[in-house]
């Protein structure tokens, strides 16, 4: 009995694995019946020949009884003749049979290579495994299946023949031509009868293999679950792999920090690093930024290698939010930072020293000669 818990469809996941181990839907049913009336449309296309041929090998069995001699050479002769012709008679309906179940295989599942399904597995060979597949549902509806389907082609064929046998007899002392063209219209007619009857048993047995494999990978909702983990990870394992990657992150924007040039604060929940240098660099680079204990720590350390500090609230909020850590500030802030930068080179004493690079900036511009970098501002109030 399936098991009351499994409510939920197979994962893509289960599907492949299933698969791979040669767990596919799958009715024989419609590979016969595919067979069947395949052969039978090789039969009509080419009958004539076929029973041509037919008509020589039994001419050539029949009318040359009283002159066959039992010795090796006319017995090996006479076998291979017959092997021969036999051959070219039944050689397109094997053909024909072998394509056809490729093709029926290859509808249903697709092209498909299992070495899974090929390795002996030892715990099926015992007595315990056996009697489960002998008195399992599946072994008792695939009986059931077996005596309907054998019932319902019996019928099929009776309905088929009966009228005939009558037919048949009288034309036992005619011509033989005449006869196997009767009985090969008889035998066409009896095929596709039963084909197009194994063909409608097939179609049904097709839909009810895709229900019941679909049935037996359901899952539960917990081993939907258990994969989902084992796809995308563990989150404690996720989330403790995310903590060390910040550490890291953060150990290394506070090897950096003491390149800033200044420390904006919010004053005490945020605070970000700046640093510029116009024979450079084109734009002002974000060292480091943090909130609230790393924005303590970043001040801390900024304390510590005399980085200024300064408040500036909607400059400090602004660029926390858009720009990352290592990421160049965009244009838009360039003269609030300009702003900034001047006053802490004039609280350096080294203001002069940037007016006098700004100059020599703009000079060269003049002459159509390369900068390094561009500027944040004017000439004098500008890093």
């Amino acid at each position: 009995m399936a098991d009351p818990s499994k409510t939920e469809s197979a994962t893509p996941k289960k599907k492949e694995e299933a698969r791979k181990r040669g767990q596919v839907p799958r009715s024989t049913e419609l590979t016969s019946a595919i067979g069947l009336l395949g052969m039978l449309g090789v039969i009509n296309l080419a009958g004539g020949f076929m029973l041509a041929e037919l008509a020589k090998v039994a001419t050539q069995a029949w009318g040359g009884l009283d002159s066959f001699h039992l010795d090796g050479a006319d017995l090996g002769r006479h076998f291979r003749a017959f092997g021969l012709e036999m051959l070219l008679l039944l050689g397109p309906l094997l053909l024909a049979a072998f394509l056809l179940a490729v093709l029926s295989n290859v509808v249903q599942f697709g092209f498909l290579f299992a070495p899974e399904a090929l390795a002996l597995h030892w715990e099926n060979l015992l007595p315990s495994k056996g009697f489960q597949r002998i008195y399992s549902r599946r072994t008792a509806i695939e009986t059931l299946k077996a005596f309907f389907k054998i019932g319902l082609i019996g019928l099929t064929a009776w309905f088929t023949v009966e009228g005939r046998l009558g037919g048949l007899l009288d034309l036992m002392n005619t011509n033989l031509a005449l006869y196997l063209g009767v009985i090969g219209s008889l035998v066409s007619t009896l095929m596709l009868r039963v084909g197009l009857v194994m063909l409608a048993l097939a179609l049904l047995d097709y839909f009810y293999q895709r229900w019941e494999y679909e049935e037996g990978l359901k899952m539960s909702k917990q081993e939907v679950k258990d994969e989902y983990r084992q796809m995308e990870g563990d989150p404690a394992v996720k989330a403790r792999i995310r903590k060390l990657q910040q550490e890291a992150a953060r150990r290394r924007m506070f090897a950096e920090l003491p390149k800033a040039d200044v420390v904006i604060t919010n004053p005490t929940h945020l605070a970000v690093a700046i640093h510029y240098d116009g024979a450079s660099m084109d734009a002002p680079v974000l060292v480091a930024k943090g909130a609230r204990l790393v924005a303590a720590r970043i001040k801390a350390i900024a304390a510590e290698e005399g980085i200024p500090v300064m408040e500036n609230k909607p400059l400090a909020r602004a660029l926390y939010q858009a720009v990352p850590v290592g990421g160049q500030v965009p244009g838009v802030f360039f003269s609030a930072i300009a702003e900034v930068l001047a006053f802490v080179y004039q609280a350096k004493g080294t203001l002069e020293a940037k007016a006098r690079q700004n100059q020599q900036r703009i000079a060269r511009k003049k002459q159509g000669l390369p900068n390094p970098g561009p500027q944040l501002g004017g000439a004098a109030g500008a890093p």
